[in-house]
């Protein structure tokens, strides 16, 4: 008996079966193998371009950077202004410059404590080495304070003040050619002792009024003619007419601060006909003031109104000064 060879149709489901697996495994790693690959996408034209998934990096924040913080600058004070003091302004005219002279240095001698009188009085020995030990002046040194028209012609605080300034050599009101330190040269002194000293030769001015001013017919230049250029009347006497008409016109560049008739303006330019700074001049050293001026920071301006230089014209000459001066001589001289 022939035996029977088993054939494909003999096992039908098993086929199937294997046909299914290798079908879905074949799936499974087709799924695999697609899910791992880069992703195609088709640009116009045809070409595929790989779209790679970028990471966008993770933003690390970095601790603050501490900015250093800078100490508050101090902003600077500033400093108050000196303010010059104005000279109280005469209301009237007086009639005799000498009596009110005098009658203005007994009221102020009058005035002061006699113990400040006596601290002044030891005071003034620092003083005598070049003013004298009876403030009658030394030659070639100190000038003589008690008939001194400059020292009359000042009040307490302005004299006060010019004697902590001094006066240089370069200064054109220095006459004597000798350096006047501040304070006389002697540093350590108060304002108070200044004033006791100021006080001392107030007294010594009260008691000599008559020999230090003068008779009202005088000059009271006569009274300093070793040290301020001679009488004024005789100086007067000696210009030359042609000299003092033009001085006369000239003097109008001067009127605008002076007045016409150089008696001078309320707060503005002194009178120059009665005036013991321009009395105790010489030409010459009226000629040097002239020239440099007043301006307002000079501790001896007791307007507060600056002088330029040549009275604001520059182009004046020394000679046209020198004109002026003298046609203002001859008004002192007459008495306006």
């Amino acid at each position: 008996m022939s035996q029977h060879q088993p054939t494909q149709n003999d096992y039908p489901l098993n086929a199937t079966v294997v046909a299914l697996i290798f079908l879905v495994t074949f799936v499974v790693i087709g799924g695999l193998i697609y899910a791992n690959s880069p992703t195609f996408a088709s640009q116009p034209g045809g070409e595929e371009v790989v779209e790679v998934a970028l990471v966008e990096p993770t933003a690390t924040s970095l601790p603050p950077t501490a900015t250093p913080t800078l100490p508050p600058t101090a902003s600077p004070t500033p400093l108050p202004s000196a303010t010059p003091t104005a000279a109280p302004v005469a209301t009237s005219t007086p009639e005799s410059p000498v009596e009110v002279a005098a009658a203005d240095v007994e009221a102020t001698d009058a005035s002061y404590d006699p113990a400040l009188v006596a601290q002044g009085e030891t005071l003034y020995q620092l003083c005598a080495a070049c003013h004298g030990p009876d403030a009658r002046g030394l030659p070639n040194l100190g000038k003589d304070l008690v008939t001194s028209e400059f020292v009359h012609s000042l009040s307490d605080e302005e004299l006060l003040t010019f004697v902590n300034t001094g006066r240089p050599l370069w200064d054109p009101m220095n006459t004597t050619g000798i350096d006047m330190p501040p304070k006389g040269g002697n540093p350590a002194l108060k304002d108070e002792e200044i004033l006791a000293i100021i006080a001392y030769i107030r007294t010594l001015t009260a008691s000599n009024a008559g020999a230090a001013i003068g008779s009202a017919g005088e000059s009271q230049a006569v009274a300093d003619a070793g040290q301020s250029g001679g009488s004024e009347t005789v100086a007067a006497a000696a210009y030359d007419p042609a000299l003092v008409a033009q001085g006369e016109t000239l003097y109008q560049l001067c009127a605008a601060c002076h007045g016409p008739d150089a008696r001078g303006l309320p707060n503005l330019g002194k009178d120059l006909v009665v005036s013991e700074f321009v009395h105790s001049l010489s030409d010459e050293e009226l000629l040097n003031f002239v020239k440099a001026g007043r301006p307002l920071w000079d501790p001896l301006n007791t307007t507060g109104i600056d002088m330029p230089p040549k009275g604001g014209n520059p182009a004046l000459t020394d000679e046209e000064i020198l004109a002026i001066i003298a046609y203002l001589r001859t008004l002192s001289a007459s008495g306006g």
